[in-house]
């Protein structure tokens, strides 16, 4: 069966979450779909005390570990199928899922432990947790199947917590408080085209046409690098030894997230990487400024040309 899902393990740093100013338009914004008790919630908590976020967090995680092993056992039946041709892929997302929710429990270690924690909502009503730098999005795989999630977490949690109170403080319209970087890139035009550039990455598209598509590509490379950088400094925080020679991306079944394998052990990570898998040799290319990033590696300044990748937009 396929899943429509949004399995992003890790804070989407470049993710543009909302800022003050356009948060506070859409509660005030009557054709806008009203926020959720769920959503409400999560505006309180982001004002509320550190108990709170952190009971919330647990509860949340709790419910999310529960959900991922469950589809983890499911492809697993799947693959055991006589009829499935896919055996070795569902069998290998299997593990992956098995994994992401071991890594789950780690972060609720994490939570325990009084690490810094931030409970942000993003766009479209994404709530993400982030725990030392580490993100997770409280996104149910199955899409038809979120709004039963959040249900059962806001149950656990307000069993213990005064949730009326909490609502009806956060339904005013206040701005959600703005967390991540969100740091856009620069623009620079030249003679011979346009360049946008951040954190030591810099992308020549060669041409003034159609900036739009330019920014988008840009901004998704950005974050998707971002997203690398995140979930590998978080996994050589626990423990694992990366292989950058093994550092490879592959798809995953009839899914939109993708595989990245750390090392030869099996030790990987699971995130949406269209614009990386999508580029042949973008990741090779990015790996000296991975390296960089996450404290392994020498200061680079990464040098890329969009035609190099496909980017440049199509003449009419």
């Amino acid at each position: 069966m396929a899943r429509s899902a949004t399995l992003l393990c890790c804070l989407l740093l470049g993710f543009g979450l909302f800022s003050g100013s356009v948060a506070a338009q859409l509660l005030l914004d009557e054709s806008a779909d009203p926020w959720s008790r769920f959503h409400r919630t999560i505006l309180a908590l982001q004002e509320g005390s550190t108990e709170e976020q952190a009971d919330f967090a647990l509860d949340a995680l709790r419910e999310l570990i529960e959900v991922y092993i469950a589809e983890a056992d499911l492809a697993l039946m799947e693959a055991r199928q006589p009829d499935q041709a896919n055996k070795a892929k569902l069998r290998g997302w299997s593990l992956a899922v098995d994994q992401y929710a071991s890594q789950l429990m780690l972060v609720m270690e994490d939570i325990e432990d009084g690490f810094p924690l931030v409970i942000s909502l993003g766009r479209e009503g994404a709530v993400t947790v982030t725990v030392a730098d580490r993100a997770v999005m409280l996104n149910h795989p199955r899409a038809l199947q979120q709004s039963a999630f959040e249900q059962r977490v806001l149950a656990e949690f307000c069993s213990r917590h005064d949730c009326e109170a909490m609502t009806e403080q956060a339904d005013s319209a206040e701005p959600i408080p703005r967390s991540g970087s969100g740091m856009k890139p620069g623009w620079a035009f030249t003679e011979t085209g346009q360049v946008c550039s951040r954190q030591g990455i810099e992308v020549r598209f060669g041409s003034t046409r159609k900036l739009g598509e330019s920014r988008s590509t840009c901004e998704e490379l950005l974050q998707e690098a971002d997203t690398l950088v995140t979930e590998i400094a978080w996994q050589r925080r626990h423990g694992v030894v990366v292989d950058w020679a093994q550092l490879a991306v592959s798809p995953t079944p009839q899914r939109p997230e993708h595989l990245v394998r750390l090392n030869a052990a099996g030790d990987s990570i699971l995130v949406t990487l269209p614009l990386i898998y999508g580029s042949p040799g973008l990741l090779e290319d990015l790996k000296p400024w991975l390296r960089y990033r996450v404290g392994a590696g020498e200061e680079v300044q990464l040098r890329l040309d969009a035609a190099d990748y496909g980017w440049l937009p199509a003449a009419h």
